[in-house]
């Protein structure tokens, strides 16, 4: 069995939402095999980084890029801007000549390649560009201009949530109210302390994923990033479902009240109000969805694989989602 990435695994799952958070997950356990290996001196330093087929801004834009690593391997991200596909792959360039190596499929692809100076841009020139006919030229993205803003991992780290910002029905008392000390009827639990509270109900600001290992090899997951919700109870996020070779990223908003959660996915024009149950504590912490509307709205229990912002691996590039 192959490892999910060479070098690095820990690093390319850093870069799963290719967006503006990055987030670390234990890769699979798998046997190291001899030649799932990463020859850096095959690499060429003016190919890292990211290179764009067309500029891509606003929700709905097509996108296509190529993302060189360092150690040999990298990503091709295709679709629009809030739908994508990604592939990873291993590469070598040498002479003038870029191998691909796509992990997935063990397609091997050996194409000529040149750098071009036009209009204040470098481009990369593929005549024989694999994924598109005919060949395609990309034009490399600075690290400021790639879609997505970059954090410094040191300073990203989640906070402690500001019981200020949790939702809640209108005409309800506020959960700090609550544990200051209002009266409450006879019998009733006394509440939570307000952050305890916080702790308890937020699923903003986290990572949730469910991982399934396959008989015929390697590991599938379904994963929610979810953003903190803002000040109006409004919080962004991602879906990302497939493996750690291939996956898909969607972009998706979501509104939290108490134990029910709205998911609207903006780019198919879908989303549903669904029940939720978040249980546990540390490593067994779990959020439960009545009605997945990713898994044609199934229930699923995703695991708290932590926060959003890690912190403990930042890509050099920021890569737009």
């Amino acid at each position: 069995m192959r490892r999910p990435f060479c070098l690095s695994s820990v690093y390319l799952l850093a870069v799963l939402a290719l967006s503006a958070p990055f987030i670390a997950v234990e890769a699979p356990d798998a046997e190291p095999v001899p030649e799932d290996t990463c020859d850096a001196d095959a690499v060429d330093p003016d190919l890292l980084g990211v290179w764009h087929r067309w500029d891509a801004l606003a929700e709905g834009d097509r996108m296509r890029f190529y993302f060189f690593h360092e150690g040999g391997f990298g990503l091709y991200r295709y679709g629009k801007v809030g739908l994508t596909n990604t592939h990873s792959f291993d590469y070598r360039a040498e002479g003038g000549h870029l191998e691909l190596t796509f992990r997935k499929t063990g397609e091997r692809r050996r194409v000529p390649y040149r750098l071009e100076e036009q209009g204040g841009r470098t481009w990369l020139v593929l005549d024989e560009d694999p994924r598109e006919p005919g060949g395609a030229r990309y034009f490399k993205a600075p690290a400021a201009a790639t879609g997505a803003p970059c954090f410094d991992p040191a300073g990203d780290l989640p906070q402690k949530p500001g019981v200020g910002d949790l939702p809640r029905e209108p005409g309800t008392p506020a959960p700090a109210l609550l544990a200051a000390g209002l009266p409450r009827e006879p019998g009733a639990p006394a509440p939570l302390a307000a952050a305890d509270l916080a702790a308890a109900e937020r699923i903003g600001g986290r990572l949730w994923g469910e991982e399934v290992r396959y008989a015929t090899g390697g590991m599938g997951f379904s994963i929610y990033q979810l953003q903190p919700q803002a000040i109006d109870g409004r919080g962004v996020g991602w879906h990302h479902r497939g493996d750690y070779d291939e996956w898909t990223t969607e972009t998706l908003t979501y509104r939290q009240r108490g134990d029910r959660l709205a998911l609207s996915f903006p780019l198919r024009h879908d989303g549903l109000e669904t029940a939720i149950l978040v249980s546990g504590s540390g490593d067994d912490r779990t959020l439960q969805l009545a009605e997945d509307p990713r898994d044609f709205w199934r229930a699923h229990t995703y695991r708290d694989m932590g926060p959003t912002f890690a912190g403990a691996v930042a890509p050099s590039a920021c890569l737009p989602q």
